[in-house]
């Protein structure tokens, strides 16, 4: 289950668009792999089909299908010289 953080549900009232978690980047190495925590963006993903559209909040997400499986993710707001973002807490890769 995803959930938004009070701020984060603010924020994406104000644009009013989709939220999509991208795919979770994993660098490979000779002796180590390490994935990177995916980011969360505004709109629509290019390639829809990889993706589960579920309804959170009243928000419109789209998350891929690797995390679909994940039960507790939380999408807050992260804000850094006053620029405004979301990032997701709980991931894990299944």
């Amino acid at each position: 289950m995803i959930t938004f953080s009070e701020e984060a549900l603010a924020f994406v009232g104000e644009k009013r668009s989709p939220v999509f978690i991208d795919r979770p980047y994993t660098v490979r190495g000779c002796c180590f792999d390490m994935t990177e925590c995916p980011a969360v963006r505004f709109g629509e993903p290019a390639d829809p089909g990889a993706y589960v559209r579920q309804e959170a909040q009243g928000v419109t997400l789209y998350v891929p299908d690797c995390l679909s499986g994940n039960a507790s993710l939380t999408i807050r707001m992260r804000k850094l010289l006053g620029f405004r973002s979301l990032v997701i807490d709980g991931w894990k890769m299944t």
